[in-house]
This record gives C-alpha cells, sequence and structure tokens, in this order.
C-alpha cells in the first residue's frame, strides 16, 4: 500500500527515488513503534530531546486572546506534537481516533497519559468537549491528515478523496487563529530520537456568508502546506495508510 501511494502521489521520482522514499519510510516508523513505550521518558528528557523553530508565532497568536487550534499530520514521530505543546501551550486538548483493538486503545491513553492530560476521542461526546474546551480559552490539537469518509471533499498530491474539517469549522465559530506545526528528526543529536518542532504563521478562516466556501478555502490551505512538507520529506510522511480509499 505504501509503494502504491507513493507512486501514484510522486510519479516524478524515479523507481529507485520511490523505492529509497518507501524504505526511510519503514525506517522511521519502526523507531517510532519503538520510541512509544518510553514516551514518558522522552517527554522527561524533552529540554534536550525536542528544538523549537518559530514560538514567536505561538506567542503572536496567544496575544489575539482567541483560542488557538494547532494542526498537524503524521511526519516522524507525530507523538511529539504533544509532548511539545504541553511545554509550549500547558494542557491543550487532543482529538484521537480510539483503536479498534480495546486492549491496545487501553495501552496507548495510558502511555499518553504522561504528555497528553486532556484526550479527547473523536466521536459526539468529543465534538462537545472540544467546544467546551474552546469556550474555557484552551487550545485544542490534531492530526487531519487521514481520510475520513464523512469527510469534506478535497484533492490531496493529485487524487480526490476527503479530508476531517471539523477544526476548521471550529476555528470559524470562535474566529481562533490556526498554527500548523510539524516534526522534523534532527542528525546533530546523539541519536535519532531527538527532534525539531516547526511552528508556522497563524491564519484565520474566512468569515463570509458562504460557509462551505470559508471551510473549503481553509482546509485547502492546510492541505497545501501537507503537500509541501512532503515534497519536502517524503519519507517522514505516514503513506502506509488507505488515504485515498482505494
Amino acid at each position: 500500500m505504501a509503494a502504491r501511494n507513493i507512486a501514484r502521489a510522486l510519479p516524478h521520482l524515479t523507481a529507485a527515488q520511490q523505492h529509497q522514499v518507501n524504505k526511510d519510510l519503514w525506517s522511521n516508523l519502526g523507531r517510532l513503534i519503538g520510541e512509544f513505550p518510553h514516551l514518558k521518558q522522552i517527554d522527561a528528557e524533552s529540554d534536550s530531546r525536542l528544538l523549537f523553530e518559530g514560538l514567536e508565532h505561538i506567542q503572536a497568536a496567544q496575544k489575539t486572546g482567541k483560542p488557538i487550534i494547532v494542526l498537524s499530520g503524521h511526519f516522524a514521530n507525530w507523538e511529539m506534537v504533544m509532548i511539545g505543546l504541553g511545554k509550549i501551550l500547558g494542557p491543550t486538548g487532543a482529538l484521537y481516533r480510539a483503536a479498534n483493538n480495546p486492549y491496545m486503545e487501553d495501552w496507548i491513553v495510558k502511555q499518553r497519559s504522561a504528555f497528553m492530560p486532556i484526550q479527547i476521542q473523536k466521536n459526539t461526546e468529543g465534538a462537545r468537549k472540544m467546544i467546551e474546551l474552546m469556550k474555557a480559552g484552551t487550545p485544542i490539537a490534531g492530526l487531519v491528515d487521514q481520510r475520513l469518509n464523512t469527510g469534506d471533499p478535497i484533492n490531496f498530491l493529485g487524487r480526490e478523496t476527503r479530508a476531517p474539517s471539523a477544526f476548521v469549522k471550529m476555528a470559524r465559530r470562535f474566529e481562533a487563529p490556526i498554527i500548523m506545526t510539524r516534526i522534523i528528526r534532527r542528525d546533530d543529536g546523539p541519536d535519532k530520537t531527538h527532534f525539531k518542532q516547526i511552528f508556522y504563521p497563524a491564519f484565520y478562516t474566512p468569515q463570509s456568508d458562504n460557509m462551505q466556501a470559508d471551510i473549503d478555502a481553509t482546509m485547502r490551505q492546510v492541505y497545501d502546506v501537507f503537500e509541501d512538507w512532503i515534497s519536502e520529506r517524503p519519507a517522514d510522511w505516514f503513506w502506509a495508510h488507505n488515504r485515498w480509499g482505494d
């Protein structure tokens, strides 16, 4: 599946280059799986393991007095997104999709509890919780690069698919700044479990009379950023899932 997705989305690469992207993808995923049971320790050591870039964008958004929405995707070790936000923003609501296996779900929630105090399961109750947090001024965050069958249509890497737009709808409702962030593995540390978290300038959902057009325009902006990140570091993204539903 990963090889097929890479070939379809990155046809400008040679077969050898596509193979290398796939190989590097699995190397990263292997590291992520190995790191997951040690997230509590990684969080405790984050002062040395995690560097930040673009903090001025977070600071500017905070000055607006609006609750901040932080969006990212499945890049490098995406669990580091919330570790970083905990250091910068304090308690932040994190929306997630529950694992299909209930035993694995309990284990994942437990592993994340050390650095993700506000875990919000993606369901009707979770939507209400997000609204409560926004009303209280608490920042919320989520990974919005995966396919959602009930999501809004969008073209992603040249193919039609659907994308989750709940965060964008929330941003429009509360006139909240949206900040994109991503995790990159550093090459200057003693091992590969050293990262950099980059924050990008805030943008806002338009407030026109056409709500759907406002949402579509903002989702296009979010996915243009994802495409830029993938173009720059294609092996960082999680290709090994049925993103396009085919």
